[in-house]
């Protein structure tokens, strides 16, 4: 029989490191992740990592070979999406708070992050506008909670670079130098214009001016 293993201060009696944050504390720089979030986001990966399907019955079933969903149609994909914003706001109802995002769908849906990416490049037509626009309302639930307050605004913005393809343009500062500098009037020029500029001025001030310039 195995010797079954001690608990210690990092890690539980099955040797999983547990959540422990030295520099951060709990209640101060994050929250502590209730179990019924925890339930339910494990059923949301296990329900796609698995392949796991309700029949007509109600009844869940896994389907045979675990290869990847093709969701072929987008009457296959729409119908899959649906299912994933239910469970987003079915779980919100039991006060189970879960936020929508490309990740936790693709989990949902059994396939990767690439393969949807790949399905929206390669699948034109309304096929591609249709993940165009489920990615589009992700991220305008995601753009209110950050409004908000509800999200952090890295993870916020981190996570519009990333999924959803915004860019933050860099600020520009054209300082016009060159033409500037072209316009600037030259030595003569200037000794021209003095009469009717210094008009009233004692000539003793600007006897230097030509040392000056």
């Amino acid at each position: 029989m195995a010797e079954r293993k001690k608990e210690t201060a990092t890690r539980d009696e099955n040797g999983v490191r547990k959540q422990s944050y030295r520099r951060f504390q709990e209640g101060r720089d994050y929250e502590a992740t209730e179990t019924e979030q925890t339930q339910a986001l494990c059923d949301v990966f296990l329900k796609g990592f698995l392949q796991i399907e309700e029949t007509e019955s109600g009844e869940a079933v896994e389907r045979k070979g675990g290869r990847p969903r093709k969701l072929e149609s987008v009457e296959e994909f729409k119908e899959i999406a649906e299912k994933y914003i239910l469970y987003i706001r079915d779980r919100a109802a039991d006060g189970v708070r879960l936020i929508p995002d490309i990740e936790g769908f693709c989990s949902f849906a059994g396939i990767s992050r690439d393969t949807l990416n790949d399905w929206e490049r390669t699948r034109p037509g309304e096929y591609s506008d249709t993940i165009k626009r489920f990615k589009t309302c992700i991220a305008a639930y995601k753009k209110q909670l950050a409004f908000s307050g509800k999200i952090p605004a890295i993870v916020f913005a981190t996570d519009f670079n990333n999924n959803h393809g915004y860019t933050q343009a860099p600020q520009k500062i054209d300082l016009n130098v060159g033409r500037q500098g072209a316009e600037l009037p030259e030595k003569a020029d200037i000794i021209k214009r003095l009469p009717a500029a210094m008009s009233g001025t004692d000539p003793a001030e600007v006897d230097d001016l030509d040392e000056i310039l």
